[in-house]
């Protein structure tokens, strides 16, 4: 299937200078071998997941992608559209730990590459007993095209919300011990990224 390419408010760059409110969030978007779905009610991690900061991101990825504050919540966000993020401390049952591993966005001045690399590493452990439930890197792969530093913040910021989105389905399997040994998912969308005066 040929991937779609969007021109999407969640990820387009428009005006003068980038907006830190742009969403890192990707659930609702189409993704292969399947898009990721809310979980249910009666889903053992249903509102049972707490989260802290992504660990680990580097100055580069405050320059090529966003603010540390925005991509934690990103993954919240994330986690919350999924039914997973628990609604406070109490009643959580498993913690999940996101450690930032790189970006992959090679660009020169003037012109972004053409795809750009998320990796992150998560970890899913129990709070009662520290039984380790998954134990994944994810490495998601965005297509797009912008100038260098409008197109490359975008694709960034997608990837990672990409990267995001893989984390949650592969947690839904899990819960059940059918994470898959590669969880990423691989967007059907691309980015293009302009600028509008």
């Amino acid at each position: 299937m040929r991937p779609l390419l969007l021109s999407l408010a969640a990820f387009a760059l428009i005006g003068a200078a980038p907006s830190p409110d742009i969403p890192l969030v990707a659930i609702g978007l189409p993704f292969a071998p399947e898009k990721p779905v809310p979980v249910a009610r009666d889903h053992p991690l249903y509102h049972r997941v707490s989260v802290g900061d992504v660990e680990g991101i580097t100055a580069i990825v405050r320059f090529k992608a966003a603010p540390p504050g925005r991509l934690h919540k990103g993954l919240r966000e994330t986690l919350e559209r999924m039914n997973l993020l628990a609604p406070s401390g109490k009643e959580a049952r498993v913690r999940l730990v996101a450690t930032w591993q790189g970006l992959d966005s090679p660009a020169s001045f003037l012109i972004a590459s053409k795809e750009t690399t998320a990796t992150l590493h998560y970890q899913l452990v129990r709070i009662d007993n520290q039984q380790v439930l998954l134990d994944r890197t994810i490495a998601t792969t965005v297509k797009g095209e912008g100038s260098a530093l409008d197109g490359g913040m975008g694709m960034a910021r997608a990837a990672i919300a990409a990267n995001f989105a893989s984390a949650a389905a592969c947690m839904d399997k899990a819960a059940y011990g059918r994470a898959p040994d590669d969880c990423a998912l691989q967007p059907l969308y691309g980015v293009s990224v302009s600028r509008r005066f």
